[in-house]
This record gives C-alpha cells, sequence and structure tokens, in this order.
C-alpha cells in the first residue's frame, strides 16, 4: 500500500472529513480484500471494512505514527475480522445453519465478460479460499496487497521467520489443492 500525504494524514488527524474521505479511497480496496482474505464472504467482508473506517475514524486522533499508517490501518482491519470470525464461529455452534451465512459470489464479476486470464485467477483465489485462514491471509497480504515479508509480520504481529513459513506452506498446499483438481480434470476428460 501506497502511504496516503502526510497533509491529507494529518487533516484527517485533526478531524477534517473530506481527508478522511480521501484515506478511505485510497485504502478501501486493501482493507476490503484483506477483510475477504479472512473471513471469505463477500458481505462479511464489507460490513467489517465499514467497521474498520468507523473504528479508525474513532481513533486516529491518537494515531501516533510510531508505524506507518497502512500498517495499523492493516492492523485493524485483521483484528476486526478475526473478532468477527470468532463471533461468526459462536453464532454456528449455537444456532442450526440456516444458509444466511451461505458465500454469496464476488461483487463486480461478470462471468460473460470474464478472460481466460480472469477464470483461471478466479479459480486459483477459490482454491486459496479453501485453505486454512492464517494461510490465506498471508496469501492475501503478500499478493493481493503486495505487501512485503517485513511488512506482514508487522501487521500480524509474528516474527519475519512465521510469515515466510506460512508462504511456503500455503504455496506448498495449494500447489496440492491444484493438482488435485487437474486430477480430477483429467478423470472426467
Amino acid at each position: 500500500m501506497n502511504e496516503p500525504p502526510e497533509d491529507v494524514l494529518r487533516r484527517a488527524r485533526q478531524g477534517d472529513v473530506l481527508a478522511f474521505a480521501d484515506l478511505v479511497r485510497e485504502t478501501e480496496q486493501g482493507v476490503y480484500n484483506i477483510a475477504y482474505g479472512v473471513l471469505g464472504n463477500p458481505q462479511e467482508a464489507q460490513d467489517m471494512a465499514q467497521e474498520v473506517y468507523l473504528r479508525v475514524w474513532r481513533s486516529l486522533s491518537s494515531f501516533r505514527g510510531e508505524s506507518a499508517f497502512g500498517t495499523w490501518l492493516y492492523r485493524i482491519t485483521v483484528n476486526t475480522c478475526l473478532n468477527r470470525r470468532r463471533q461468526l464461529r459462536a453464532l454456528l455452534n449455537r444456532v442450526e445453519d440456516d444458509g444466511a451465512l451461505e458465500r454469496l459470489p464476488s461483487p463486480g464479476i461478470d462471468p460473460l465478460a470474464a478472460t481466460v486470464r480472469r477464470e483461471r485467477q478466479e479459480f486459483l483465489w477459490s482454491l486459496v479460499d479453501q485453505l486454512p485462514p492464517n494461510y490465506r491471509l498471508v496469501i492475501t497480504l503478500f499478493y493481493r496487497q503486495q505487501l512485503s515479508y517485513a511488512e506482514i509480520a508487522d501487521v500480524l504481529l509474528v516474527p519475519l521467520g512465521t510469515v515466510k513459513a506460512h508462504l511456503n506452506r500455503a504455496r506448498r498446499a495449494l500447489a496440492q489443492r491444484l493438482s488435485q483438481e487437474s486430477e480430477k480434470t483429467n478423470a472426467v476428460l
């Protein structure tokens, strides 16, 4: 993520609503991608992105700049989404699943207009969705958000080695799933 201009961040910290709107516009896709990576549901991801920005607005004046704004924002995003995922799990444990939390199609995808490359990407991301949450999150931060290993470690508050290990394991798990899908396709043909 590119860091927002210093003057925009300063004005937003002082309560300037228009400057805050600029911050949201510059960061909303990244926040959504992380939320989707953690939650795996487009509607939940949109809801949590809104929740993240409410939390950011309430606490922006206390942002001290000890880390990059993007790191601070993504940390809030991850924490908010992990809390929501715990709530959803608890809800599912108490109530029989009535389909209300069923996965919805990703907004903006038009199957008729999709190219072969886009279909491949969607297929790969559907395999990523099947990975354990911690692997799905590092894949999302690395490939969709294009964060470095160090930035991911800062966002997740884990050692750099843990990020590298999770990313390697996630890649191996993804390769294994891809191989299984290929075998299924070949068996059908």
